[in-house]
């Protein structure tokens, strides 16, 4: 009787945990999308210096630069984090001029 009430206890404990599962992930999935608008990117090989640059940092998952509207688009990896120092350091460093920095939750 003991051996039945202990599997019944776990047929009931395991869905509800399996529930919790998801939702927990996807809390943690939430990644942060930098902004930063630059002065001076104009062709491919700008595109490539940032990209590089960027890249380098432990704390990135993905670069996207927009020639067209002068952004460079920094996804960072989750839990990660990156100060607008940080950003500035890098734009500069890749020979441009920081305009402005922008954050949101991706």
């Amino acid at each position: 009787m003991k051996n039945i009430l202990a599997a019944l206890a776990l047929s009931v404990a395991a869905p509800v945990a399996a529930a919790e599962t998801p939702a927990a992930e996807t809390a943690a999935t939430s990644a942060t999308l930098i902004t930063a608008k630059v002065n001076g990117m104009v062709c491919d090989f700008c595109a490539q210096a940032v990209t590089v640059m960027f890249n380098k940092d432990d704390a990135v998952e993905a670069v996207e630069v927009d020639l067209d509207n002068g952004e460079i688009r920094v996804t960072l990896k989750d839990g990660a984090a990156m100060a607008d120092q940080r950003v500035e350091e890098l734009v500069t460093k890749s020979g441009y001029d920081l305009v402005e920095i922008q954050r949101a939750n991706a």
